[in-house]
């Protein structure tokens, strides 16, 4: 293949996409891989995508070439940001539990996301993540930035951009984040909301027991409990995620493509 100049800058145009989703989307974003790896296997992929791509840029004005890495950078952050908002719900539900339980005040640094969650969200999320690599949620994830090429064409423009229709698929994602987050916690929550109404009705007609001595452990242990028992409808749930997941990358590549 000759490098000419509009190979040089198509080969630009597809590294700067392929790198910005590498740094938002789901698994890979995480700062447990080296930024070395992220930027070597995006030159890879860039480079093997090169002649798939159908019509190589001519040569352009540098205004627009910014125009077109600027478009090229958006489109890799939004399709990535869409997959990780929906991931975050896994995260959220533990750090729901985590409240209740008081396993708030011990936080851990997450990797995936680069804040600090509590234990329940940490180990849901090393959960999620194990899942996603075990039905091979990896290689959709490549797939689906690789197939934005042709719904996406690199000198194409991005009329959702401007037009709200991408701000309000993004509104969707996040009420979907919510809602299945909430729908991983209910369970824990409800039984700790009763167990806590139960223990204060105890407190008031046992006021001689030693409440910060017994009501910690037994809150601890009824939730490993009921967390043992609905851990299938967890998975269950992560199903339903992964699914909704990769619906709407599909689903914002329709919204942006031309």
């Amino acid at each position: 293949m000759n490098m000419d100049a509009a190979t040089l800058w198509t080969l630009l145009l597809i590294f700067v996409r392929i790198t910005t989703f590498m740094v938002t989307a789901p698994l890979f974003s995480g700062r447990q891989i080296p930024s070395q790896y992220k930027i070597g296997f995006s030159a890879v992929l860039s480079i093997l995508c090169v002649g798939m791509v159908k019509e190589p840029i001519p040569s352009l004005d540098e205004s627009i070439i910014i125009v077109l890495i600027l478009k090229e950078f958006l489109v890799g952050i939004v399709l990535g940001m869409v997959g990780n908002i929906l991931l975050y719900a896994v995260q959220m539900a533990g750090s729901l539990m985590d409240v209740l339980i008081g396993f708030s005040m011990a936080s851990l640094f997450d990797p995936t996301f680069g804040t600090s969650s509590q234990l329940t969200g940490r180990m849901q999320n090393a959960l999620a993540l194990l899942v996603l690599l075990a039905t091979d949620g990896h290689h959709l994830l490549i797939e689906g930035i690789l197939t934005s090429f042709d719904w996406i064409p690199i000198q194409a423009s991005v009329p959702a951009f401007t037009d709200g229709s991408l701000a309000s698929f993004l509104l969707d994602c996040v009420q979907q984040m919510f809602l299945i987050g909430f729908m991983m916690a209910a369970p824990i929550i409800g039984t700790l909301f009763l167990v806590d109404v139960a223990l204060g009705i105890i407190a008031r007609t046992v006021p001689q027991m030693n409440l910060f001595a017994v009501f910690p452990p037994l809150k601890i242990m009824i939730h490993f409990f009921i967390y043992i028992f609905i851990l299938p409808s967890f998975f269950y749930l992560l199903k339903i995620l992964f699914e909704n997941m990769f619906g709407s990358m599909y689903s914002i590549l329709k919204i942006m493509g031309v």
